[in-house]
């Protein structure tokens, strides 16, 4: 970081500060191969960072520090993506959400309209802006909204209240969500993480419900993903400085998985998604739902093996396929 060592700005998630980029912009998502299906898409960060906090976030012990730094050098951003895009074949998923939250910074820089422009010649790429934000009417600018995705985390309201601070309520995610299918634009859900707790089943499955009485047209759903609860070792020491490790990690039994990060047992994963899957195809059978980061024992026990014949990348492929041709 070339513009503060100020501790009062590198440990302040509300700061934003400049840097250069000397690395990739642009590569294959770190999901972990050690047991897990990785769903295959490539990130992209012109931005790192969020200045929303959730307790749960990796970014906490990620990085060295806690604000959100911009790369200035975005032409060296457009020419590695003009290079490494110019001779690829197939479908290419890109999403901006795995460092940074796509939506919190978007209406002071526009870097979702950046990219979606830089995106836009090639056919065969579609790009997703994930975030928990509900400040959505900066998307409009997109010119070619069928090649973008706007993707909403979505929690139920008892653990955005405790985990999620300073994001959207929930309603108000809903509502972004059904001004972005108005847009025109397909729509990601994600309920990752989920949390078992009292009640829990109850308060997803009224999400679930809710999500669809929000939505037009539940074919406008790109794909749904399901993500139980899990963190690295390091989150666990740092929140527990203040005691505020608790909350998280009393709310199920946690076991260190093969990727040397805790998550619940297997059961109750599994358990945490059958209940899910259930609600959302009694809604839209035909919504292509994924795990993330789940290992093939659960995708059996979870009722879902049967998704993926061909593979976890080959079935969200194809969908993102099926939206490009539209």
């Amino acid at each position: 970081m070339k513009t503060t060592a100020d501790p009062n700005v590198i440990n302040n998630h509300k700061a934003l500060i400049t840097s250069v980029q000397k690395g990739e912009f642009l590569k294959p998502c770190p999901g972990t191969s050690q047991g897990y299906l990785c769903c295959g898409y490539q990130i992209l960060t012109p931005l790192t960072g969020c200045g929303m906090y959730c307790d749960y976030c990796i970014l906490q012990v990620y990085f060295d520090h806690r604000c959100q730094v911009l790369f200035e050098n975005f032409g060296d951003l457009e020419k590695e993506v003009q290079r490494k895009l110019s001779s690829r074949r197939g479908v290419i998923r890109i999403g901006t959400g795995e460092f940074a939250d796509s939506l919190f910074q978007e209406n002071n820089l526009g870097l979702c309209k950046k990219i979606a422009d830089l995106l836009d010649p090639y056919p065969n790429v579609l790009v997703e802006f994930k975030t928990k934000s509900a400040d959505v009417e900066n998307l409009s600018k997109i010119r070619t909204p069928r090649k973008a995705v706007i993707g909403f985390s979505m929690n139920t309201p008892a653990m955005i209240a405790l985990h999620e601070k300073e994001t959207a309520p929930l309603e108000r995610r809903l509502l972004s969500m059904r001004r972005c299918e108005e847009m025109g634009f397909t729509i990601g859900i994600h309920f990752d993480p989920i949390f078992q707790y009292e009640h829990w089943e109850d308060d997803y499955r009224d999400v679930v419900r809710n999500i669809f009485s929000h939505i037009k047209d539940p074919e406008s759903i790109a794909w749904w993903s399901l993500g139980g609860f899990r963190t690295n070792p390091a989150l666990k020491k740092v929140l527990r400085q203040n005691n505020r490790h608790l909350p998280l990690f009393a709310s199920g039994e946690m076991i260190l998985g093969e990727d040397g990060k805790y998550r619940y047992f297997r059961p109750i994963r599994a358990a945490l998604y059958r209940a899910v899957q259930d609600e959302i195809v009694r809604h839209a059978p035909r919504t292509t739902l994924y795990l993330c980061m789940e290992s093939e024992e659960v995708w059996e026990e979870a009722g879902m093996l049967s998704r993926i014949p061909k593979g976890l990348p080959c079935y969200l492929d194809e969908k993102a396929a099926a939206i490009l041709v539209k």
